[in-house]
């Protein structure tokens, strides 16, 4: 009786502690799984940086279409936002150069802290990329007829 009743409660503790333990592949999944959009809105975002470079080249003989246009002020502004696409990727390849997928030699605890971290990290270019996107395709959509 003494043995069912030690092995009962060693099972619970061995399965309570079990269920304690981070579990840092469904938190390294999340990360992977926002990475993914991540390089599907930077595609979005490098066409519309090439858009934009067409534009730069263009801005001039676009007066005749758009008359008042500030030249200038467009100029600025793709400049901007090239700049700003630009910094985007820089953060988005740093990020995928540093990455580290595989566990190492890291502790479940560690490797959890590890990719909670690095989802926010990939959380925030996310979130970078889509306000730039918003951005460029709103200033896009001016020169659309």
């Amino acid at each position: 009786m003494k043995r069912i009743f030690l092995f009962g409660v060693v099972s619970i503790t061995i399965f309570v502690s079990c269920k304690h333990s981070p579990d840092y592949k469904s938190i390294r999944d999340e990360v992977v799984a926002i990475h993914d959009e991540v390089m599907l809105d930077a595609e979005v975002a490098y066409k519309n940086k090439r858009k934009l470079d067409t534009l730069a080249g263009n801005l001039d003989s676009l007066v005749k279409v758009y008359s008042g246009m500030d030249v200038l002020k467009e100029k600025d502004t793709v400049a901007q936002l090239q700049h700003k696409l630009s910094q985007a990727d820089d953060l988005m390849n740093d990020w995928m150069h540093q990455f580290e997928a595989d566990k190492g030699d890291k502790t479940d605890e560690q490797a959890a802290s590890y990719f909670a971290n690095e989802k926010l990290k990939i959380a925030s270019i996310d979130s970078t990329y889509t306000n730039l996107i918003k951005l460029s395709d709103a200033f896009l959509l001016k020169f659309k007829k």
